[in-house]
């Protein structure tokens, strides 16, 4: 058996390759087709933690030559992003790019070199006057950009594209329509964005000459199934064995989301010391699970704390709180899947419904910390996750009862609170919801 190290299996903060689960043939058929498809550009999406990264690099891994991924982030213009995917373009102008077998036109090259040699002279400049401002060479236009990427073989991954706002996701999208355009020369160039729930949206409203000629992937969370072949996977590489019990909890505590599923797992595992492949094999059981799920609440009571005060928020002089009535209502619910039309029991939603419709969709939005998630074929919404919903209860419990959840509790005290609402929703005691609310 071959060692690997247990933080390459349990990748909670990257992409799984070790134990890469494959999603449904439908999803899966939807992205090869597309990335085969030449000028077929490509918007993944889907809520944080589903698997959108590890899905598209594994397949891209499987289909394409080369690849450059610019990983977007706040504040980010469109020039911000167009410089560091040239800039990502280095290593194949390089000399040394021979020895991938690379035969790019010497002409480009002379061409990118030039205006790389540009580039550096301009940051020398902006160096010495302190203007922080980008802007990109006049000959870097588009065009030239998608010449570049196309002599090498490379596709272009925009990684959370939804963090780039106004007219610079106008320009992107664009410059996707360039690139669709430029295909006719290089069936290897195309653009995939990767973002939150409403990116496919996004991308075509910005230009609208994309629609129809963009292939929008949803990936949704990830069934039981899914969920307990990640663990399988982990074991076998690690020579570790988790009880059926245990398996069985991290799966209802994963609530679909691979993320947390490699989080709780690697928790586990350096609790017990185990960082690599082990030589005699390793057992665990529910009390390694409770101190991994302890571990975790702890690193996470802040986000959950920012996530819930987020998804309630309104605005100054609102007098009605609709989200917090929203989520408590689906509290009471005692079901895993509800529909709008349940909620209609709360007279508050009910005298409200126009408003209270658009905010539960925001609250399956990064805007109010997607609290909910949608199911587009059943037409329902669910908690993201275990945690959140529970600190939910836990934080309107208090409030009922008029107590302050932090900083007045001490930290360990709300995660043990936490912990035993948790087993009771693990468990379908659903009545706890009822009596407490």
């Amino acid at each position: 058996m071959k060692t690997k190290k247990t933080n390459q299996v349990f990748t909670p903060s990257k992409p799984s390759t070790l134990i890469f689960v494959e999603r449904d043939w439908k999803i899966n058929n939807q992205l090869v087709d597309a990335l085969n498809t030449p000028g077929k550009q490509i918007v993944v999406f889907g809520h944080s933690g589903c698997g959108k990264t590890t899905l598209v690099l594994n397949k891209l891994n499987q289909t394409y030559e080369n690849y450059i991924i610019t990983r977007c982030m706040k504040g980010m213009t469109f020039e911000n992003v167009i410089l560091d995917g040239f800039d990502q373009l280095d290593n194949f102008y390089e000399e040394s790019s021979s020895s991938k077998g690379l035969k790019i036109n010497p002409k480009i090259t002379l061409q990118y070199n030039e205006i790389k040699s540009s580039i550096s002279l301009f940051e020398i400049n902006k160096t010495k006057t302190k203007n922080n401002i980008s802007v990109l060479p006049p000959q870097l236009t588009p065009q030239r950009l998608g010449h570049f990427f196309g002599e090498s073989n490379s596709c272009w991954v925009l990684e959370d594209f939804h963090k780039i706002t106004g007219e610079n996701k106008t320009k992107i999208a664009q410059l996707m329509k360039v690139f669709m355009d430029m295909s006719i020369n290089y069936d290897e160039l195309k653009i995939i964005a990767i973002g939150a729930v409403s990116t496919a949206r996004q991308v075509v409203e910005y230009d609208n000459e994309l629609s129809g000629r963009v292939s929008e992937i949803k990936v949704p969370i990830m069934d039981n199934d899914e969920i307990e072949k990640i663990i399988n996977k982990g074991e076998k590489l690690l020579n570790i064995h988790f009880s059926k019990e245990t398996k069985d909890k991290i799966i209802k505590y994963s609530c679909g989301s691979p993320t947390i599923c490699h989080q709780i797992c690697l928790n586990i595992c350096f609790n017990e010391l185990v960082y690599q492949t082990s030589k005699k094999k390793i057992f665990f059981d529910t009390t390694h699970l409770d101190l991994a799920l302890e571990k975790y609440l702890e690193e996470k009571t802040d986000t959950l704390t920012s996530t819930f005060d987020k998804a309630v928020k309104i605005s100054n002089g609102s007098i009605l709180n609709l989200p917090k009535e929203i989520i408590k209502q689906a509290l009471n619910l005692k079901k895993e899947f509800f529909s709008f039309d349940d909620l209609i029991n709360s007279k508050l939603i009910r005298e409200n419904s126009v408003k209270s419709e658009k905010i539960i969709n925001e609250l399956c939005t990064l805007k109010r910390g997607e609290f909910f998630t949608y199911d587009i074929n059943s037409n329902k919404y669910r908690f993201n996750n275990l945690f959140l919903k529970n600190f939910a209860f836990l934080t309107f419990k208090d409030e009922k009862d008029e107590l302050d959840v932090a900083p007045k509790r001490k930290d360990l005290k709300v995660i043990e609170r936490l912990l035993n609402i948790i087993e009771n929703d693990i468990n379908e005691d659903y009545e706890f919801y009822i009596e407490n609310l």
